[in-house]
């Protein structure tokens, strides 16, 4: 089966789609001056119509004329992250949000057996005004003060002296700990307790991640850690943003399909998908049309500032997943050590729901001698499986010049006892430059061409490393909602 034959360029009911747009056109100054302004002023086909986004829509018009014509029904408003730096504040229908209790309550359920195991909830993501730790906790509390089993709901935020002490704490009292938090703080989580001499029951961690995206092998490596086999339910994503709410979340079958892809390059490559793997979320959001347009992710959805065609900035393809699957169980391309999850996807039904393959952001770039260099070819490098035993998986990078030469700097977190000395340094040196080769061939045809005369010079060499001691830069997982890769000067 020819991959083109799994990929999708939308996902949802258009026909939802064109009654929120007609109903946006007809009850939302904001939206009809926008489109005025892109000169339509009757209704159009859906597909004629403009691109929307942050700031040429909900940054451009008074907040009050953004909000939907059933604003009384408003309950709630979240703040995004302004990790793009251009915060803005979104307010929640109730309509939006009325099952997400119950929604919750089944997928732990399903994936966790909370209704068969004592169980304590740890809401380690940012509260305050932020969408994500607000929400769940709002969810989790809601559940826990309805369900009939124990199931317990413990919300420190991104204080992670709290968080170890509870984990160490309820130990005794329940069969496991389901952690909500970003990925880039689990390293800082289990290093901090290490240094505070606690053991963490690593057999009965369970993780639900949002807010970034990571590479397989940091799964991988927390499973093995914990003695978890691949069957068993250990660590799920999910996909949401402030802007739009939750989109997707991964399964067993979808996180089987990315450890495969990982481990077998021939057969991502069969199947038309490069390197770095991409998330596999099912898309869950059933009031929500999505779609490509011009390479653009865009979102059409009502809401309390309801959104017609409004761009993502994420790097996503859309999937079938009945195709994807059927493609994968039928690859000549498979082998012996696949076999396990084979097994999973195999009894998996056919008939979840599609699939949103998210990378990473689309919008933050370096660009080296003319090459791109997104935040999500950076991730992959950083984060690779070669360097986990060195680095933590948290950097800085950004574009520097001296005498008007450009290099691509790197500010890289060492774990405890790493000393980064010239062979550290020349490990990771070399690391870094096969990754973001394989991520980014124009950059490996650089370096092979100009860059790879300087490696034996270290002050002249591509990449500039400096090399910071833990926790310098995981402190701030303890400060800031989500990490971005990317210093924008």
């Amino acid at each position: 089966m020819k991959f083109q034959s799994f990929i999708k360029n939308s996902l949802g009911s258009k026909r939802l789609a064109e009654r929120v747009y007609q109903r946006a056109q007809r009850g939302v100054p904001a939206y009809k001056q926008f489109l005025e302004t892109q000169g339509i002023k009757a209704r159009v086909p859906f597909n004629q119509l403009p691109l929307s986004d942050k700031k040429s829509y909900a940054l451009a018009y008074p907040f009050e004329e953004l909000l939907a014509d059933d604003a009384d029904k408003i309950y709630a408003i979240a703040r995004s992250s302004g990790s793009s730096r251009n915060p803005f504040y979104w307010p929640i229908l109730k309509s939006n949000s009325r099952f997400v209790g119950l929604k919750t309550r089944i997928f732990l359920e399903r994936t966790f057996a909370v209704h068969k195991k004592k169980t304590l909830a740890i809401v380690g993501l940012s509260l305050g005004s932020s969408l994500g730790g607000v929400s769940f906790s709002w969810a989790l509390n809601n559940m826990a003060a309805n369900t009939p089993y124990r199931f317990w709901v413990f919300c420190p935020g991104i204080q992670q002296d709290d968080i170890i002490e509870m984990i160490c704490k309820m130990n005794p009292l329940v069969d496991q700990i389901i952690l909500l938090i970003v990925p880039s703080a689990i390293a800082h989580l289990h290093l901090k307790a290490s240094e505070q001499k606690q053991s963490l029951p690593l057999e009965k961690l369970r993780y639900i991640v949002i807010g970034e995206p990571f590479p397989e092998s940091i799964r991988t490596s927390l499973q093995n850690r914990a003695g978890i086999a691949e069957d068993i339910p250990f660590m799920f994503s999910m996909y949401a943003s402030a802007d739009t709410g939750g989109l997707g979340t991964e399964s067993l079958a979808s996180i089987a399909l990315r450890k495969i892809l990982y481990r077998n390059q021939k057969l991502a490559n069969s199947l038309g998908l490069e390197s770095p793997i991409p998330h596999f979320f099912h898309f869950i959001a059933s009031d929500t049309f999505v779609e490509l347009v011009d390479g653009h992710f865009c979102v059409t959805r009502w809401q309390g500032i309801p959104l017609v065609r409004y761009i993502l900035y994420d790097r996503v393809a859309l999937y079938s997943w009945s195709k994807l699957r059927k493609a994968i169980l039928t690859s000549d391309k498979l082998d012996s050590q696949d076999e396990a999850l084979v097994k999973i996807i195999a009894k998996s039904s056919p008939w979840l729901p599609n699939i949103l393959a998210v990378t990473g952001r689309s919008d933050s770039c370096l660009i080296l001698l003319g090459t791109n260099l997104t935040e999500y070819m950076l991730d992959a490098a950083v984060k690779c499986e070669e360097l986990n035993d060195i680095l933590t998986g948290l950097y800085r990078a950004r574009i520097v010049y001296e005498e008007d030469q450009q290099y691509l700097e790197f500010d890289l977190e060492v774990r405890q006892g790493v000393t980064s000395d010239e062979a550290v340094s020349d490990r990771v040196y070399h690391s870094l430059v096969k990754t973001l080769g394989q991520v980014q061939p124009e950059f490996m045809d650089d370096w092979k061409r100009v860059f790879s005369a300087w490696d034996n010079v270290p002050n002249k060499r591509i990449l500039r490393l400096n090399f910071l001691p833990w926790p310098d830069l995981s402190q701030n997982t303890e400060n800031t909602i989500k990490q971005r890769g990317i210093v924008n000067q």
